[in-house]
């Protein structure tokens, strides 16, 4: 019977790490300057799209972005951006194209902190098909930085889980029925 709880009490802590681990993500750009930009996201990832972005947190060089994050995509017909439609985040670099900033003003006029990393049609002077572009207000040296994707490094990972609290008080709790349950065994056998 103890084998049998502590085999399903197994299996539960399994499914519970294996949920838990899917919709964090941590995500980096290094531009080819050294300067880095870090962040995180919750997401749910299919192939190499992330989808349902939400709790989005970015830092540049440092320093957090301030204020709530509203996210949207790049519409080259437009040359604006677009905050109504859903952010393409890719562990893919050539397959996105997104914006996270403080505002949601289209044509970015009143944007303090932004990150954007777009394929296709540029939003500024670079003239190339693809732009990742950071700028910060927080930060006092360097408030900004403007790159060609492919002279930097981007990267997507799952964000590691901490283990819960009471899982490993859970265990050592069934650990010690199982000793008990050995050496009530023993006992039992020795007095027949």
């Amino acid at each position: 019977m103890i084998k049998k709880f502590l085999k399903s009490a197994a299996l539960l802590a399994a499914l519970a790490g294996g949920a838990a681990h899917a919709s964090t993500f941590d995500f980096s750009y290094t531009f080819a300057d050294g300067l880095a930009l870090t962040g995180s996201l919750n997401g749910t990832l299919s192939g190499t799209l992330l989808s349902n972005i939400s709790d989005v947190n970015v830092n540049f060089n440092g320093t957090a972005f301030s204020g709530t994050l509203v996210g949207g995509t790049f519409n080259a017909s437009s040359g604006n951006f677009d905050f109504g439609s859903a952010p393409v985040v890719s562990t893919n670099g050539s397959q996105n194209n997104f914006i996270f900033a403080d505002s949601s003003d289209p044509a970015g006029n009143g944007l303090t902190n932004e990150f954007y990393f777009v394929n296709g049609a540029s939003p500024s002077q670079s003239g190339g098909n693809q732009e990742v572009f950071v700028a910060n207000t927080n930060v006092l040296v360097n408030p900004a930085d403007f790159d060609n994707p492919s002279t930097g490094t981007w990267s997507v990972a799952a964000a590691p889980v901490p283990i819960p609290a009471a899982l490993p008080l859970l265990l050592s709790g069934i650990g010690l029925l199982g000793i008990r349950s050995r050496r009530r065994r023993g006992v039992e056998v020795a007095a027949v």
